[in-house]
């Protein structure tokens, strides 16, 4: 059997403002949206469009953080993706999220000491990016400078 094949297709960077809702029958609630951003790939690079989307996210019973994310973006030539994904962020302990899920400034908990992936999938009417309608990415996360980046991979 072949290893998993994959390419680097952009990175991703969304600034974000969190509203917590507490605890919820379905844990505890945190709607972040996006509100602007970037991303800048070797086939396509443009903006997050903001006010089109954010994650209804929520910190789950067993301490991950569980996301569900929908948004828009826009390449630089004005075609429109829309973007959804899930995915799950992993700490050591409360006090690491926490710290981790305060994003504002640097950076409080270097990223390679927490699990933060996603799988994002692409939706467009383009012509030019319809390729993007048939893939599955992997996009490993990190949080700090008022969002969240993540760097996405298609898999082959």
């Amino acid at each position: 059997m072949s290893g998993l094949e994959y390419e680097f297709l952009m990175e991703l960077h969304a600034k974000l403002d969190v509203h917590d809702h507490g605890p919820t029958p379905e844990g505890h609630r945190l709607v972040v949206m996006a509100t602007a951003g970037y991303f800048k790939g070797p086939k396509l690079s443009g903006e997050v469009v903001g006010g089109t989307g954010g994650d209804w996210g929520r910190i789950r019973n067993d301490g991950s953080f569980g996301l569900d994310v929908r948004a828009s973006i826009k390449t630089d030539d004005g075609a429109l993706i829309y973007a959804t994904y899930g995915g799950r962020g992993v700490f050591k302990d409360a006090e690491q999220m926490g710290l981790a899920l305060d994003f504002q400034g640097e950076p409080k908990v270097d990223p390679e000491e927490y699990y933060f992936r996603t799988n994002p999938v692409f939706e467009t009417s383009s012509e030019k990016y319809a390729w993007l309608n048939g893939i599955v990415a992997v996009g490993k996360g990190r949080l700090g400078n008022g969002g969240v980046t993540y760097d996405i991979y298609a898999i082959k």
